[in-house]
């Protein structure tokens, strides 16, 4: 099977889907100047008049044979399915209700209205906003859908980093520096690298995000394509090892605290924004960590 014949594939199995109103792809491989390569994978929106149809992954291997599939409700509210389809093709689709997608596109072509809207709409504004405008292509849904999807186009005011943002993302990140200095000094180092990699680094990453915007590099989420829009410095001090090893620990968790410390004084200083005190607990930590590396 081709990357061609696998596309053929998803289109002839969703013009035979009776509640699919249209089948719109997204993701690198519609979008201009994106880096495609053989690991690039497929990303579909569903919209359906039946969501809940597709929240199960029993009809994936209607497309073509399955290796793997799995289900969840992401960060952002919304159920995707993703399949490993035979040859290692990878496909990603989002069932949207078509009420709902139908309300959104509309409300996004009236950028006037917006301190109108409630503040759900408003969020399903800005996530298709992120997720649909860098690139897309109405695969089933005709010139209706199409006509939707140029409210993409209309002028909406920049979803920002804000100061509360960068508030939840500093303390944040000293509460969970704490849990995981905790769990390296009882030795559950299996416990402390799994908090450290799943949610210290995520409040890293949101300053770093900010850090590069500010300096208008172009960020994509979750650290994709990092190695882009990281300066430098930033990606030597990002390329931290860890290991279940205690020691390795405390010293990544002392190097991930000095990275933060420096983009939280970046972030701040760029926004006119005050920092919260912090120097005691870092103090602290410092100290705790450095028991450990001085360990005989």
């Amino acid at each position: 099977m081709t990357p061609q014949e696998f596309e053929t594939r998803v289109v002839t199995w969703a013009q035979h889907q009776s509640g699919l109103e249209a089948l719109i792809q997204i993701g690198s491989r519609v979008q201009a100047g994106a880096d495609l390569d053989e690991w690039s994978d497929w990303d579909y929106h569903l919209i359906t008049r039946n969501p809940e149809h597709y929240w199960t992954c029993d009809w994936l291997p209607e497309i073509a044979p399955c290796w793997n599939a799995h289900l969840e409700r992401t960060d952002r509210g919304v159920v995707k399915l993703s399949a490993v389809y035979s040859g290692g093709f990878e496909a990603d689709f989002v069932p949207l209700s078509a009420w709902q997608m139908k309300l959104v596109y509309w409300a996004m072509a009236r950028p006037g209205l917006r301190s109108a809207f409630p503040s759900r709409l408003l969020r399903g504004i800005y996530n298709t906003q992120i997720i649909v405008r860098p690139g897309y292509r109405v695969v089933i849904g005709g010139s209706t859908w199409e006509e939707r999807l140029t409210a993409l186009n209309a002028a909406w005011p920049k979803n920002e980093f804000t100061n509360i943002d960068y508030q939840y993302n500093v303390t944040g990140f000293w509460r969970h520096a704490i849990w995981v200095q905790k769990k390296i000094m009882r030795g559950e180092t299996r416990a402390a690298l799994r908090w450290y990699q799943v949610e210290l680094t995520k409040h890293r990453w949101a300053l770093l995000e900010e850090e590069a915007r500010i300096a208008g590099r172009p960020v994509r989420p979750e650290a994709r394509k990092a190695e882009k829009w990281l300066d430098a410095r930033r990606l030597e001090q990002t390329a931290i090892e860890t290991s279940t090893d205690q020691q390795m620990l405390a010293r990544g968790l002392l190097a991930e605290m000095a990275l933060f410390e420096e983009v939280t004084r970046s972030v701040a200083a760029s926004r006119g924004w005050s920092i919260p005190d912090t120097a005691a607990v870092a103090a602290w930590l410092r100290q705790e960590l450095n028991r450990v590396l001085n360990q005989i």
